[in-house]
């Protein structure tokens, strides 16, 4: 990220809150905001106190300001605080919201256009995260060298309006052409696998209220006929076997799932993803490393994949653990190159960044053995769609 290396940093501080953890310990039902409705320092209800470099964090006193922005007396606290460098980020997320609510006019040209380019860099994400990961990734090239000369069916479940969709892109020109740039984008996969057609599904709760249905021609870099195209289509609907079989769609080739949060508590995901066959590639990115783990626990609890990806078997404790070295573990979990430059503020603790689609995971679905297993047996059922990004707190 460009951002990041302006700031000589060579990672993003993605937890930076402090408090968390002690107050998980001494006060399990706490539900307040760190940094907002809460003292970011101590937890004390209605602070009144703002930093006042970015105005975004609140503390109960001066004292609790300063304690948060001191390096941490304990050694073994990972969590830095409100450093200078997490305000600094802090104070372009203002900029990028108001850039997005239309009020960015006021600010300085060159802040201006900063902040247009990280917004900008996050909507095409999105497309580029999708053909990149596609054509570079292990777990997808035997499917790919299967429909060579033919076609690939690509569903992206549980897709948005306001995401993978780009309604809010800052620049209008661009929001009309989403799906030329989309287009454009897979025109290195489609050359290079001398693909016919790419369908690509768009498939939600938060899809356009009217269906999309587009052909695109899809041309090679320096040509100007086009030997592929791009078939686009938008459901608002739940992702599931009956909408497949109703609608008559193919079972996708590849399933893409962004920023999907699995573990989200307000729904379920397991209609979603029963509807996958078993060996079905699959693409998941997270807004976090936590996250990204966390999605992957689900999805081994509920039996959903065989392994664990490969980067990851260190993190994740496992009685089984796969081997990063195995060939025939064409898995992988990394932080995503071709995510944008746009940093957000978490929406509960507000020392604590993300960037959407940041870390990625990959493989091959398979399915449960039977229906008992498809979750643990101890656990309550979860109501709801797990198909809408809106209701999820992850990405709030």
């Amino acid at each position: 990220m460009d951002l990041l290396q302006t700031l000589n940093l060579e990672d993003l501080p993605e937890q930076q809150t402090r408090m968390s953890n002690q107050l998980a310990e001494s006060q399990p039902d706490f539900q307040l905001r760190l940094g907002f409705d809460a003292c970011c320092s101590c937890g004390k209800p209605e602070p009144k106190l703002e930093c006042e470099g970015c105005r975004r964090i609140k503390y109960c006193s001066d004292k609790c300001r300063k304690t948060d922005s001191l390096p941490p007396e304990d050694e073994e606290e990972r969590a830095l605080g409100h450093s200078s460098i997490l305000c600094a980020l802090l104070r372009t997320c203002t900029d990028d919201e108001q850039v997005v609510d239309g009020h960015g006019k006021a600010m300085q040209n060159g802040e201006r256009a900063a902040a247009i380019d990280r917004v900008v860099s996050e909507y095409e994400s999105y497309p580029a995260t999708l053909s990149n990961v596609l054509l570079d990734g292990p777990c997808y090239q035997e499917r790919l060298r299967q429909s060579t000369g033919d076609q690939i069916e690509i569903h992206i479940i549980g897709a948005a309006t306001d995401s993978e969709l780009w309604e809010g892109h800052p620049e209008k020109a661009q929001r009309k052409n989403i799906f030329a740039c989309y287009a454009e984008a897979l025109a290195d996969l489609a050359d290079k696998y001398k693909l016919k057609r790419i369908r690509l599904k768009f498939i939600g709760p938060d899809c356009p209220k009217e269906d999309v249905i587009k052909v695109i021609p899809i041309f090679s870099f320096g040509k100007t006929q086009s030997k592929c195209e791009l078939q686009v289509m938008t459901k608002r609907k739940d992702y599931s076997k009956t909408l497949l079989e109703r609608e008559g769609f193919d079972r996708p080739d590849f399933a893409i799932f962004f920023n999907p949060g699995f573990t989200c508590p307000d729904y379920s995901w397991d209609e979603a993803l029963t509807a996958i066959r078993s060996e079905t590639p699959y693409l998941v990115t997270t807004n976090t490393e936590l996250e990204g783990i966390a999605d992957v626990q689900y999805l081994l609890d509920h039996a959903f994949i065989r392994d664990i990806p490969a980067g990851l078997t260190r993190i994740l404790e496992t009685d089984t653990p796969a081997d990063d070295t195995n060939e025939n573990n064409n898995t992988f979990f990394s932080v995503n190159p071709f995510c944008g430059n746009r940093v957000r503020q978490s929406g509960t603790m507000a020392n604590d960044l993300f960037v959407k689609s940041r870390w990625i995971f990959g493989g091959k679905f398979c399915r449960p053995s039977n229906k008992g297993s498809a979750r643990p047996s101890k656990k309550r059922r979860i109501e709801g769609s797990g198909n809408s990004k809106k209701k999820n707190p992850a990405l709030i």
